[in-house]
């Protein structure tokens, strides 16, 4: 209980510093999300028993793309919780609690900013569910514009006539039901990626801490 009071005071008395916690959480959660959604869309695409819009080379191709950003929006999203951390830790290693308590209490604080991200980011898609589509849809079509030769129709068969788009919206390839489900899917994953990337800044500084002390006191 002394942690959480003491954690709410905290937020309380930094309210702007909280802000700009939650909104980096909000930021790399879209960010890691949208990606994320992206490759379950190539799973559907690649799975569907309709008509394939590409090959599996493509899907392939297409995969590491996404994956490549995926990782380096992780890598970037670490150091940047990494360095904001430390900075939180070293503005207010003058107040009256003690180092141990200060991390643990930072680190909550963090947990609650991407608890109230994670509502936000969920109530962006719910009301504005057309303009994250185009969003992922810009993103979709950055990932197409990589692979060389495809082309703009693929036919259903030969006879049939049919032709298909492959840079139709994800709408019209994926109902909304399953477009939902892909970024419940991913946002989990998201948010689980950033609580142990939160455990592992809590673990290392806690370690460093009492590296440090135990020096101090040889």
């Amino acid at each position: 209980m002394e942690l959480i009071s003491t954690t709410l005071s905290t937020i309380k008395r930094h309210r702007i510093q909280f802000s700009i916690s939650w909104v980096i959480c909000l930021v790399a959660l879209f960010i890691l999300t949208s990606l994320g959604m992206l490759k379950l869309v190539l799973n559907q695409l690649d799975s569907s028993t309709q008509i394939q819009l590409f090959t599996t080379k493509e899907i392939q191709q297409l995969q590491q793309y996404y994956s490549e950003r995926l990782t380096a929006s992780a890598i970037g999203l670490f150091i940047l919780l990494l360095i904001f951390f430390g900075i939180r830790i070293h503005r207010q290693r003058k107040s009256a609690v003690s180092m141990r308590q200060l991390i643990y209490s930072t680190g909550l604080e963090f947990f609650l900013g991407l608890m109230v991200a994670s509502i936000g980011l969920i109530l962006l898609y719910t009301l504005f569910e057309p303009a994250f589509e185009s969003i992922l849809q810009s993103f979709y079509h950055q990932g197409l514009n990589q692979l060389k030769e495809l082309p703009n129709f693929i036919l259903s068969n030969g006879s049939s006539g049919i032709a298909y788009s492959v840079r139709s919206s994800l709408s019209f390839e994926l109902s909304s039901t399953t477009m939902l489900d892909l970024f419940f899917s991913s946002l989990f994953k998201s948010i689980i990626f950033i609580c142990a990337c939160l455990c592992l800044l809590i673990g290392c500084s806690r370690l460093i801490y009492f590296g440090s002390t135990k020096k101090n006191v040889r």
